[in-house]
């Protein structure tokens, strides 16, 4: 495989790359968190990874209209061993920052509330 280099641009083909990594990364750990939670929900891993995507690549209000209410993490109430049949969706984890969940919000605090819901809803034992 041969590698093109244009000059001047390597700095933005490196940081497009990056947060496209970071995305890719984010996604894995979402639908491991998932896998390990046995979360059934109406889509499957493909999909959710792609609306997701979608949503991450370029946050518009259609797609969070669409996406916000995937179930990503199971519900929990404390004192029972069994999760709620409603999970926790994207529009929770934004609302729970302080976002509103009704307009879109920007791809960093979307980042910023997928790892969120990791590290609150995720088994603490899966390693992400």
């Amino acid at each position: 495989m041969q590698t093109t280099r244009i000059q001047g641009n390597d700095a933005l083909v490196s940081a497009e790359m990056a947060a496209m990594l970071e995305i890719a990364d984010l996604l894995d750990n979402v639908a491991g968190a998932r896998r390990l939670a046995d979360i059934t929900a109406e889509l499957d891993d493909l999909s959710i990874r792609r609306e997701l995507f979608a949503l991450l690549d370029e946050p518009t209000q259609v797609v969070w209209e669409r996406v916000r209410e995937i179930e990503l993490y199971p519900s929990y109430f404390p004192g029972l061993a069994t999760p709620s049949p409603l999970g926790i969706t994207l529009g929770d984890l934004t609302y729970s920052a302080g976002l509103g969940d009704v307009d879109c919000p920007s791809k960093s605090q979307i980042i910023e509330a997928l790892r969120r819901g990791l590290e609150q809803h995720a088994d603490p034992m899966y390693n992400y």
